[in-house]
């Protein structure tokens, strides 16, 4: 993973907020920009930014805790995962090509936010042609979950899950434009990264996505650190050695 990516991208983007949050001429006027999404507010003025994110702070960490319960029940049946994600309204798709289907759309294994257009109409066709659930027809597709008809990698797939709790707790971040913004400047080496030409709301919705995913990332470590040492401490427990409590 080019984890080292996330952090180029966000100090570009730090570095372009400086420069464009608002022009010259707002500035004269004292001029106050306000952006609003999903608990979070933004205030930019000529020489200060205030992020104001009380709200999603208690929604993120109820996501960890109720992602962490699901999570674990899982681990045995991970049928109990599937339910619990189709019970939220989410399409489970699989098949045993889905790789390669997925890698002609530029997608990957796992959560798919909603696409449209003729893009979207064309992988609603291309699924339902090698899946047993059939999507509707239309230029939009609903947010999935699109994996290899085979048992999923349970930390791979905590990450998405994670970033699917995200989307539907209504984070900010998620929104079609700039998913695939993401995914262009993921892909691009670093040297070729240019966001020079993005708005200020497209480099804030940016940042937004670059957070949900690194709260997946340490959400999935946190889990394996404390689920791996609960293994090591039973199996000392079991060879009759002590553990630190």
């Amino acid at each position: 993973m080019k984890y080292k990516q996330f952090f180029l991208i966000l100090k570009q983007l730090a570095d372009i907020l400086l420069k464009k949050k608002i022009t010259p001429a707002e500035k004269n006027e004292q001029f106050i920009k306000n952006i609003s999404r999903n608990g979070i507010k933004d205030c930019f003025t000529g020489d200060d930014t205030l992020s104001i994110r009380g709200k999603q702070e208690f929604i993120k960490a109820d996501i960890n805790k109720e992602a962490y319960s699901i999570i674990k029940k899982g681990m045995e049946n991970q049928e109990i995962l599937f339910n619990f994600i189709e019970s939220k309204g989410a399409i489970i798709v699989k098949s045993r090509y889905m790789d390669k289907i997925l890698r002609f759309f530029g997608e990957k294994e796992g959560f798919i936010t909603p696409i449209s257009g003729y893009r979207a109409l064309f992988f609603i066709l291309i699924i339902n042609m090698f899946c047993s659930v059939k999507l509707n027809i239309g230029l939009k597709t609903p947010a999935l979950f699109a994996l290899k008809d085979e048992p999923v990698n349970i930390y791979t797939f905590s990450h998405q899950f994670h970033l699917w709790f995200s989307y539907i707790n209504n984070l900010p971040g998620f929104e079609e434009k700039t998913m695939q913004n993401f995914k262009n400047f993921w892909e691009a080496e670093p040297d070729a990264l240019n966001m020079s030409y993005l708005s200020v709301d497209e480099v804030i919705s940016l940042k937004d996505i670059i957070s949900r995913e690194l709260e997946a990332i340490n959400f999935v470590k946190e889990m394996a650190r404390e689920l791996v040492g609960q293994k090591n401490s039973l199996k000392m427990l079991r060879d009759g050695k002590s553990i630190n409590l």
